[in-house]
Order: C-alpha cells, then structure tokens, then sequence
C-alpha cells in the first residue's frame, strides 16, 4: 500500500472518529440538560411541597389556638354569668375547664411540633423567628408551670432559649 493511502485512511478514520466524538458530546450535553431540568423541577416540587406543610403547620397552630381561645372565652363568660345566678354548676365548670386544658395542651403540643421543625431545620429559623418569638416567649414567660425542668414540651424551650440568646 501506498503512503497516500494510508494517510487517506487514517484522515477519514480521524474524520469519523472526530464525527463520533461530537455526536457523543451532544448526546451528553442533551443529557445533562435533561438533568438539570429534572433537577429544577424537583426542587420547585420540593420548595412548593416545604411551603405546604409549613402552612398546614401554621394552620394547625391557629386552629388550636382558636380553639383555646374559644374554651377561655367559654370558661369566663360562665364566670361572668354566674355573677347573675345564685349558685354555680359544678359539672358545667369542671367541663369547662377540663375543655379549657385540653385545648391549652392540644395548643403547647402544636407549638412543641412547630419548634421541633425549627430546630431540626425542616423550616428556616431564620424565616419564621421573626413571626413566633413573641408567640414562643409569651407562652414561655405566662405559664412557668408549663415550662419547667420537668416539662414535656422541650423543643417549645429550646427555642426559646436559642431566641433569647441570639
């Protein structure tokens, strides 16, 4: 064989080599693309799903909160309606306020959950603490029984404690 030959041979194996080379390269950069969309719909699909269960959170937290509010309502228009009557309905009191401790501790319970997800990050700190300090260090400072060293709500404490510090 010639040398021309040869050289012709090897230049059309480098030409198709060469060919093949940027077809794979557009098959990877196609790929990628494709990746790199999954991955932004992934997280728009992750933020959009975070923003929900934040705001469930939240609507549990006002739920309870309302409802605690309406036991209180309840427990002291009775108070105020006794004032009319001569003697007071020791069940309808009892019922009012075991009514009124449940919601209280249904409410500390959510507030204990919303705390939990603060602190292990499922919701920023940083987003959120300005919105709940108020909430957290009310709660804390108007019910030091609730708040003890024996409390179940630990989570509601620790976050006080860590917005307190900062």
């Amino acid at each position: 064989m010639e040398a021309s030959t040869v050289d012709w041979i090897n230049a059309i194996c480098s030409i198709i080599s060469l060919l093949i080379a940027i077809g794979a390269l557009y098959f990877a950069f196609n790929q990628i693309r494709q990746m790199n969309s999954q991955l932004k719909n992934m997280n728009d699909t992750f933020r959009n799903s975070t923003l929900m269960t934040v705001l469930e959170l939240e609507n549990e937290l006002i739920r309870r909160k309302v409802s605690w509010d309406d036991a209180s309502f309840q427990l002291r228009e009775y108070h105020i309606n006794l004032e009319k009557k001569e003697k007071p309905n020791k069940n309808i009191v009892e019922l009012l306020q075991d009514k009124y401790y449940t919601s209280f501790e249904n409410y500390l319970n959510s507030l204990d959950r919303f705390c939990y997800c603060v602190l292990h990050n499922y919701i920023s700190d940083r987003d959120w603490k300005t919105e709940y300090t108020e909430v957290v260090f009310d709660i804390v400072k108007n019910n030091p029984e609730e708040f003890n060293v024996n409390t179940r709500f630990r989570n509601t404490i620790k976050i006080y404690q860590k917005w307190k510090d900062e």
